[in-house]
């Protein structure tokens, strides 16, 4: 039978002499009384959920092999073709330096060239094949031998996915793209209680296989998360780089996570030394010298490296860049922007989903920024290179013999690249420049943003900031050109000396969970362990432990939503309804608040004025954006009270899905749960009339729309919370202190919350109560109760001191000066 074991455990971070008292205990093999199937006991669960995954998302065998046998053959192509541009070319002939065949009766030059002509026998071209290139054909001929047992092996095991898929799922390949991630999971859980695919545990959860997919992704989202990652370097005239190529991002993990020499000894468990702290030295001392000789290697090979980058750039993006200039000035999230934003435990295309809604508002946002002397410049090379681009396609066309003048075609081609690249700089004549509305936009769904980004959205330093998040294709490329040359010095001088870091994160911050192995403590999303006191969570843990940007919380309400029926620690489902509790709150007091003014119409205008400073409201008016047109501010919408907007939600974004687009749905396609905040929202009917607000049906089954809608304000409800939090609106004044806080972007709490006055507690209670645990670096905390009273919510401290729960705009300032991005 199952024997009793808590869900997971601590590794000791701290000093002893004792090092057998270091180590976590090992996995309990459990003893099943069921006939053991052919997918009873699988080794490498890790692996295999992986593959269940990408198997899921690629829709089967038939793209995986084609992949597969594509990618072999895209190596082999540009080997040999770059060997034959090299060296079987005859470009004296091809650019025309000698004449090539003459006319002996009439003693004249035949102009007229064949292809024969420019290309050298088969065995000429072979001895101009000198040993460098031989060398270089030897070691891709080694690598493509590599990658040829690695097709076979990926191949064999995706056959063996397909029969897992058939027989133990019942799901065919025909049937994949229309099935969503969700269901797939569900049958997984179902499968585990009939064929126990994992033996360490009974019963696995959502939270175990995200766990064994995303395991080492969920270490490098914890370590950009605390500021390990990425590289960063002040570079003169530049400013700050943030440097994670995909090169370095590549050697990292190799190093980390799947390398011979890595920490983890095998997929799921890290190697017993490194959970011990007396042994930090001798680690930190041994990872300084791998880092060194994969730092050296690189340097080595870098020539090597940079070449085939090269090539593989030509071939991938010239005739992309010919036909469309503008596609350099178009953006992409960076391989940092997809750290920073991607939550604990989300997968790729869950991921994925999020970045491509936030696409469009992304590049409005950065498109407001408008540089006049940009544009003037702009709109004369567009003129004057349009101009030039266009005479000589004319003449082309008149006359074809015009083509044959020499680099006329480069000229051409030049031109019409620089005046498509001016042409983006250009801004639209008819767009409406909000930028704060259009922060938010991102914001709901890209989830993470600091405060001083969503209050200052108009400055040229937040936007710098969001451009490293949000960065050009051409700058990509760039970085991704060069990266075999800047990933070695990387490695040796950025990353070497931050070894004792590194060691001290795996020490400090991997559990081991029973049925998963050792995990990233972040990963458990625990908001008790790291949760933070400034994002609503009760926790009294040190702020070394905290997750930065509300990642704790936020983390836990996308895996809510994206996985319904998962059941939610104590811990978390504490937070949960935390949540809930607060927007009943503000709910209940704006309805209360409207009653009023049905019986003092003169109050009316002043009572929704004030209700627009509640964060259930704000967050609507936020989230309005979004349904109604996305450049148009939510408050120039108004409409009366005894009208509202007709707006048929579904027909307009549900649409006709496209085949395939099932699978990459976030979370499941229908579901009976009800939804976490913003049920609570359409629940308050006389809330949204009076705003002038859209009320959306809240019918029973949810789709997976109306899911995503409700992550969208559920983020912007709770930065709107923190943000209160933020200016001292729920924050004992007596417990702020005179210094930066890092999670605020050195913005000083005790400079915005001084001039707030303190009010007396009231001598009763409403009917909502809620203790609130006061940030403090010591253990020493004071309990705040919040106490709704006279229509007016208070916070009070177990001094009988309290505060009162408003905001006043004609008080808050801002220091230019605390500002620190």
């Amino acid at each position: 039978m199952f024997s009793n074991v808590s869900q997971y455990k601590g590794l000791n971070a701290q000093s002893t002499d004792n090092e057998e008292e270091d180590y976590p205990p090992q996995f309990t093999t459990l003893t099943h009384e069921t006939e053991k199937s052919k997918w009873s006991h699988i080794d490498d669960l890790d692996e295999f959920f992986a593959r269940v995954y990408h198997y899921h998302q690629n829709h089967g065998m038939p793209s995986l092999i084609l992949t597969e046998f594509l990618n072999l053959f895209q190596i082999l192509f540009l080997a040999f073709f770059s060997v034959f541009m090299l060296e079987c070319v005859d470009y004296n002939v091809l650019f025309q330096s000698q004449q090539v065949i003459s006319d002996k009766k009439n003693n004249s030059f035949v102009e007229k060239r064949s292809i024969h002509d420019v290309i050298f026998p088969l065995n000429q071209c072979v001895n101009n094949i000198d040993f460098k290139i031989w060398f270089s054909l030897v070691i891709v001929f080694i690598f493509w031998i590599f990658r040829l047992i690695k097709a076979i092996y990926n191949i064999a095991r995706y056959a063996e996915i397909r029969s897992f898929y058939i027989s133990a799922l019942n799901i065919h390949t025909n049937d994949l793209p229309n099935i969503t991630w969700n269901e797939v999971l569900e049958k997984l859980l179902q499968m585990q209680k009939k064929h126990h695919i994992c033996i360490h545990k009974q019963d696995l959860t959502e939270l175990d296989i995200y766990n064994r997919i995303l395991r080492f992704r969920n270490y490098l989202v914890a370590m950009v998360n605390q500021g390990v990652l990425p590289p960063k370097m002040n570079v003169p005239i530049f400013g700050q780089l943030v440097l994670l190529t995909t090169g370095f991002k590549y050697n990292f993990e190799f190093l980390f996570f799947w390398g011979p020499f890595a920490p983890f000894q095998n997929c799921y468990q890290l190697r017993p030394e490194y959970k011990v702290y007396s042994k930090r030295t001798e680690l930190t001392n041994e990872l300084s010298k791998s880092i060194l000789i994969l730092g050296i290697l690189n340097l080595i090979l870098s020539p090597v490296i940079f070449i085939w980058q090269l090539l593989q750039f030509l071939y991938n993006y010239t005739d992309l860049i010919k036909r469309d200039p503008s596609v350099l000035g178009s953006r992409r999230w960076s391989n940092y922007g997809r750290l920073y934003f991607r939550h604990f435990n989300e997968l790729d295309h869950e991921l994925d989903a999020r970045l491509s809604r936030a696409y469009r508002p992304a590049m409005n946002y950065l498109n407001s920024f408008v540089s006049k002397f940009l544009a003037v410049l702009a709109k004369f090379f567009v003129l004057t290179c349009g101009t030039i681009f266009a005479v000589l396609v004319l003449l082309t066309i008149y006359d074809e013999d015009v083509i044959n003048i020499e680099h006329l075609l480069t000229i051409i081609s030049v031109t019409g690249a620089i005046a498509g690249v001016a042409r983006s700089l250009i801004p639209d004549e008819n767009f409406v420049f909000f930028m704060d509305q259009m922060m938010f936009q991102v914001l709901a769904h890209v989830h993470y943003m600091p405060d001083s980004w969503k209050e200052h959205s108009n400055s040229y330093v937040v936007r710098d900031e969001f451009v490293k998040l949000f960065q050009y294709k051409f700058v990509y490329l760039l970085e991704e050109l060069f990266s075999p040359i800047i990933t070695p010095f990387i490695l040796i001088f950025w990353l070497r000396p931050r070894a004792v870091n590194l060691v001290d994160f795996l020490r400090n911050f991997t559990v081991d969970v029973v049925g998963v192995g050792d995990v990233c403590s972040f990963a458990q999303m625990d908001t008790k362990r790291h949760g933070n006191p400034r994002w609503l969570s009760k926790t009294n843990t040190k702020k070394s432990n905290q997750a930065k940007n509300g990642k704790t919380e936020l983390s836990l309400i996308h895996f809510v939503h994206t996985n319904p029926k998962w059941k939610l620690p104590a811990e978390s489902l504490a937070f949960i309804d935390q949540l809930k509790d607060q927007a009943i709150k503000e709910a209940s007091i704006i309805e209360q608040s409207i009653s009023k003014s049905s019986i003092d119409p003169k109050a009316t205008e002043s009572i929704i004025e004030q209700n627009m400073e509640q964060s259930l409201n704000k967050s609507i008016y936020h989230l309005q954006s979004l349904v109604y047109n996305p450049n148009l501010p939510s408050n120039l919408l108004k409409s009366s009270t005894n009208s509202q907007p007709h707006y048929d939600y579904h027909v307009q974004n549900i649409g006709q899905m496209p085949r395939g687009g099932v699978s990459r749905i976030e979370g499941p396609l229908f579901t009976n749960k009800q939804q976490t905040l913003f049920s609570i929202a359409q629940a308050s009917t006389l809330q949204l009339s009076s705003q002038g607000l859209p009320i959306m049906p809240g019918p029973n089954i949810t789709t997976a729309l109306e899911n995503s809608l409700d992550m969208c304000f559920s983020a912007l409800y709770i930065h709107e919370l923190h943000r209160k939090y933020h200016h001292g609106d729920y924050i004992d004044l007596d417990n702020v202190k005179e210094e930066n806080d890092e999670e605020t972007d050195g913005d000083n709490l005790f400079e915005m919350n001084q001039k707030r006055p303190l009010l007396q507690s009231g001598s009763k209670r409403g009917q909502y109560s809620q203790n609130i645990e006061s940030e403090s670096d010591d253990d020493a905390t004071h309990n705040l109760t919040m106490t709704n009273y006279d229509n007016n919510t208070y916070l009070t401290n177990n001094r009988g001191i309290g505060l009162k729960l408003s905001h006043d705009q004609n008080q808050s300032t801002f220091n230019s000066n605390s500002l620190n991005l």
